[in-house]
């Protein structure tokens, strides 16, 4: 009898689940449209671009800004490509506002 009434009540005891989180819009960088906008560019500016690419990598946004930023007023850029690098420089920045803290080196 004992037996019996412990299966029935131990169903009934548990933790509660914890409430669902809410999916977030996931926040990307468009790093393929830099690397196309670069592909023919010198191999300095690609080396930047590399820079930008290993920030992303390692959630560094600083050093990714900052690559960004050379881009953006490196000379032999096109307008295609300084477009390009305002929209990065953009979504970088929404991502290091959503994950403000950034990794040691």
């Amino acid at each position: 009898m004992f037996l019996l009434t412990g299966l029935l009540v131990l169903p009934g005891c548990g933790k509660p689940k914890p409430p669902e989180t809410p999916v977030q819009k996931a926040l990307t960088a468009d790093m393929p449209k830099l690397r196309q906008a670069f592909a023919t560019a010198s191999p300095d500016l690609q080396a930047l671009v590399d820079e930008v690419s290993t920030g992303l990598r390692y959630g560094d946004f600083r050093a990714c800004l900052a690559a960004l930023d050379k881009l953006a007023r490196a000379g032999g850029v096109t307008e295609a490509q300084k477009k390009t690098v305002e929209e990065l420089t953009a979504q970088v920045k929404q991502l290091a506002s959503t994950n403000p803290s950034t990794p040691p080196r």
